[in-house]
């Protein structure tokens, strides 16, 4: 918990009593791999931050192929922001791909702590805008880049989870087959040596 204290008080400075009030409205949550935070169609109702584990946040095309938009791990927030901002049922799948542990605030303690710490709105904001920031920048590559050029964005982006998660589930990020990331990774070894 300290970590996401840490990471408040870093964007602005938190008294005692509102560091004490954030902690009293966090609780922990644990997930085995495979367990859904959040589910296409189901409110978000609660803001996470990851202090343990590897989340995949996905959703399926029209042909019902799964696509993963990215991932959450440590140190980061977990949270489908529209719906959880405009109450509307959301869009994306989020799992866990490990075991994991997520300190969450729910909608309540959210609530009241934009009520009551005199900077927690500000806080939110600037990190909404930081994770929407990011959000964009993985899509435009996806978008541009070939596949040896988002492997290796990827590995840069997620050099900590690369050997926790599985090559389907990289290939399913990178809109790539598994056949291709096994070359691209052979390669890339290869070229290492």
């Amino acid at each position: 918990m300290n970590n996401l204290i840490s990471l408040f008080n870093s964007i602005l400075p938190l008294s005692n009593n509102e560091e004490l009030l954030i902690k009293e409205n966090i609780k922990i949550e644990s997930f085995v791999k495979k367990n859904s935070y959040n589910r296409e169609g189901k409110i978000c109702d609660k803001l996470g931050f990851v202090e343990e584990g590897v989340f995949k946040v996905s959703s399926f095309k029209s042909n019902g192929n799964e696509y993963i938009k990215y991932f959450v791990h440590e140190g980061h927030f977990l949270i489908d922001l529209h719906s959880f901002f405009y109450k509307t049922p959301s869009t994306e799948n989020i799992v866990s791909l490990t075991n994991s542990k997520v300190f969450t605030i729910s909608r309540s303690s959210f609530n009241l702590l934009e009520n009551e710490v005199p900077h927690f709105s500000k806080i939110i904001s600037q990190l909404k805008q930081k994770a929407l920031l990011e959000k964009l920048s993985i899509k435009n590559e996806m978008l541009v880049d070939d596949a040896l050029i988002k492997y290796t964005k990827f590995t840069q982006r997620y050099p900590t989870i690369v050997q926790r998660i599985s090559q389907r589930h990289i290939a399913l990020h990178l809109g790539i087959s598994e056949y291709t990331l096994s070359r691209i990774r052979a390669k890339k070894t290869f070229l290492a040596i």
